[in-house]
């Protein structure tokens, strides 16, 4: 009777521990894809103060994402030597610092730093996330983790328009809405400081299976021979630029266009983003009952 009692205790606190974790790594990825649009949504803005042209702010968002892409990259060897919980504090100190650097911005060079400093902070999410996850969270609710860790992604989408165009309109000025975005990213180091025992990455094990004994190690770079790794590469490729072309451009877009005021072009980016969320839900009960994956992936493509 003990032993049973002593065995609920442990599940009890595992659960709690789990759902610890899960829920603040969601809280900091839901802040990460918040950042991915610290700028665009004021690109009619910027428009209007610098008198930028749509290629210049292209450049911002090719700047932000080839920082982060290659960030990614090489952050996931910085995590592995220093740990994720070091590196996600210091992602979220480059956030408030480029929200600083957006709303001090005199013309098209304090932008672009803005820019950089979002992609640094951007790019060792996804090692940090998923290290933290992969050793702190139970088997049994690793799945839950990485669908609440991709949901919140679209989450920080959806907030971000309606955030900082609310607040430009609402006050008359853009550059509060780097205030608001810098307490943003303040409030979530603050989370982050007091969980922080739930993101301890020191804590816990890899779960997953180790090589046989006697079986030869493969080269680490070993996956880039399997073509399913490149034809993954390339649906991310293609259908990220897709995405991140309607999430900077939509809300000035639907603006020239059809003069909608920048708070109804912010709801609309919102809108596509909480589908989105809404899709992921549905995709993951769809997943599990579909038999062959590429139709399923081919129809909704379509």
């Amino acid at each position: 009777m003990n032993t049973a009692l002593a065995s609920s205790l442990d599940a009890r606190l595992q659960r709690r521990r789990d759902v610890t974790t899960i829920s603040t790594i969601g809280v900091a990825h839901g802040s990460s894809h918040f950042f991915h649009m610290l700028l665009p949504p004021l690109f009619p803005a910027f428009i209007q103060a610098f008198g930028l042209s749509y290629s210049q702010l292209g450049l911002l968002v090719t700047t932000f994402f080839v920082i982060s892409g290659a960030g990614q990259a090489l952050s996931g060897f910085l995590v592995d030597r220093v740990g994720a919980r070091p590196v996600l504090f210091a992602a979220m100190a480059s956030f408030f610092l480029a929200s600083v650097a957006a709303g001090l911005a005199q013309g098209f060079g304090g932008l672009m730093l803005a820019a950089a400093l979002a992609g640094v902070g951007n790019a060792p999410f996804h090692p940090v996330d998923f290290t933290i996850l992969n050793k702190r969270v139970s088997q049994p609710r690793l799945g839950h983790a990485f669908s609440v860790h991709g949901i919140s992604g679209n989450l920080g989408w959806a907030v971000a328009p309606v955030f900082s165009i609310g607040i430009a309109e609402a006050t008359g000025n853009w550059r509060l809405a780097y205030l608001g975005t810098a307490l943003v990213a303040l409030a979530v180091m603050a989370l982050l400081f007091w969980q922080r025992a739930a993101i301890d990455d020191r804590q816990g094990s890899w779960g997953h299976a180790k090589p046989a004994a006697g079986e030869a190690a493969e080269h680490p770079m070993a996956f880039l021979k399997l073509p399913s790794v490149w034809l993954c590469f390339s649906f991310f490729f293609w259908s990220t630029a897709a995405l991140s072309a309607i999430q900077s451009f939509a809300s000035p877009a639907l603006h020239q266009i059809y003069g909608l005021p920048l708070a109804q072009t912010a709801y609309v980016v919102t809108g596509y983003m909480l589908a989105g969320a809404a899709g992921m839900v549905c995709g993951g009960f769809l997943v599990a009952r579909a038999e062959r994956l590429e139709r399923t992936i081919g129809w909704a493509m379509a």
